[in-house]
């Protein structure tokens, strides 16, 4: 493979990390809890702290990590590295990583919902507080999200 993916067990553990801890967090607190359990680090810019999964080593180490007012409202990372324009090979490989992930995601969370849109492939999990979680594959690579119940509230506020 010419490129990296997390295996289906460390992507899953990781949607379990953000499933089990103790919602609402602030974002800062989130970044605190990833730093010390996680071993990720935080870098500065313009005074804002953004979160960076070095751990993993892909490509882009960035963790989007948003909230609105003062909780966080999700968290979104890479599970691969991202490519900009993957050979047919890689594509069929990253699928078949994708197809891994959800597989370990339906044991230990059942059967997901599935959507498609704008190219990109999504199986989501709702959990027993109102979270959400999705792992979604597009042209570029695989991504997970954990949606936090505030976040997820909001969504369904706006009819999302």
């Amino acid at each position: 493979m010419s490129w990296k993916a997390m295996t289906p067990a460390e992507a899953c553990d990781l949607m379990d990390f953000w499933a089990g801890l103790s919602w609402p967090l602030t974002r800062d607190e989130a970044q605190r809890l990833a730093v010390e359990r996680l071993g990720w680090t935080t870098e500065v810019d313009g005074g804002k702290s953004y979160l960076m999964n070095t751990v993993s080593g892909f490509t882009v180490p960035d963790v989007s990590t948003i909230g609105a007012r003062r909780h966080l409202n999700y968290v979104s990372l890479h599970l691969s590295d991202e490519i900009a324009a993957p050979s047919a090979q890689e594509s069929a490989e990253m699928g078949d990583a994708f197809a891994l992930i959800v597989r370990e995601g339906t044991t230990r969370w059942g059967a997901p919902e599935h959507r498609d849109a704008a190219g990109t492939s999504s199986a989501i999990w709702s959990t027993a507080d109102g979270a959400r979680i999705s792992i979604s594959l597009s042209d570029a690579g695989i991504r997970g999200m954990f949606e936090t119940p505030q976040g997820v509230a909001i969504e369904r506020r706006l009819g999302r």
